[in-house]
């Protein structure tokens, strides 16, 4: 087809500012490949700087093994201090119910010595002379024979007289009442009388023996 004279080709006529934009914009609707996504800066290290940066495996573990070292001193020292005071316990258990045990035998045990103390006292007083009727004489024998098998059954519970004529003065074994003028063959701060006879039980002061202490009498007077 033969253009006239002054037309112009419209293949090869300049484009206007909307045709190049319309171009471009098919241009981009006929690529393939898509648009790359926008990364964060976070994700923009290189795989070699993640793995400068990231641990180990063995500090990884070293550092579980150093916790688990940790954990297991610290349940080392509950189990230690949970056994001393189990042990403690057991102690002041054992403890107590030995001190229960003293008391409730030492009271039963300070009743016989109060009756031994009667039979003493009677046994003092009766004098069978040698006009006395023979029933007298084997009542006294009879009231010895059972003082003789209580002083027996004591002795075989652990319970000891406490020495006190002519000992030191001990005021955890002797109960001082009265002083008493130290003579020439005593010396002062001794025991002097005895006035009424104490026990022990075992290592245990069960009564004080009621005693007389021997003092100077010029010293006293001063």
């Amino acid at each position: 087809m033969e253009r006239k004279h002054g037309e112009t080709d419209p293949e090869n006529e300049p484009q206007t500012g909307m045709e190049e934009q319309e171009d471009r914009a098919g241009m981009a609707a006929d690529s393939d490949e898509p648009d790359a996504p926008v990364l964060p800066a976070e994700q923009l290290v290189s795989e070699e700087e993640e793995e400068v940066a990231a641990p180990s495996e063995v500090e990884v573990l070293q550092e579980e093994i150093a916790l688990l070292e940790q954990q297991l001193q610290q349940m080392r020292d509950r189990y230690i201090r949970a056994v001393a005071d189990l042990d403690n316990a057991r102690k002041r258990a054992r403890h107590a119910i030995t001190e229960a045990r003293h008391q409730a035998v030492g009271g039963v045990l300070l009743d016989l010595l109060t009756l031994a103390d009667n039979f003493e006292r009677a046994l003092e007083t009766a004098n069978a002379g040698p006009g006395a009727a023979p029933e007298t004489k084997a009542i006294l024998d009879g009231v010895a024979l059972i003082y003789r098998q209580l002083r027996e059954l004591l002795e075989k519970r652990g319970v000891k007289a406490i020495p006190a004529v002519g000992e030191r003065f001990d005021p955890s074994r002797h109960e001082a009442v009265v002083r008493v003028p130290a003579g020439e063959d005593q010396a002062e701060g001794t025991v002097a009388l005895e006035m009424q006879k104490g026990y022990m039980h075992g290592d245990r002061v069960l009564r004080p023996s009621r005693v007389g202490v021997a003092v100077d009498e010029v010293a006293d007077d001063t």
